[in-house]
């Protein structure tokens, strides 16, 4: 297993989940419908859980 690749895709996945996330932030910011909030809130929320995953596989992997 080549622990530097692998460093580097959950970094650079970690980095794209990111984005999403700082999106779905901004997109609580406008004038939404509440069925449109309520879904950018659930897109913030999923992606916090995956943040946390890649975390999570980090941490088993590199221990």
């Amino acid at each position: 297993m080549d622990e530097d690749r692998i460093r580097k895709w959950l970094h650079d996945l970690n980095n794209r989940v990111g984005m999403v996330l700082a999106n779905a932030e901004l997109l609580q910011l406008e004038n939404l419908s509440p069925k449109a909030r309520e879904r950018t809130k659930l897109i913030e929320e999923k992606t916090i859980e995956i943040r946390q995953i890649i975390r999570d596989i980090g941490d088993h992997l590199f221990e």
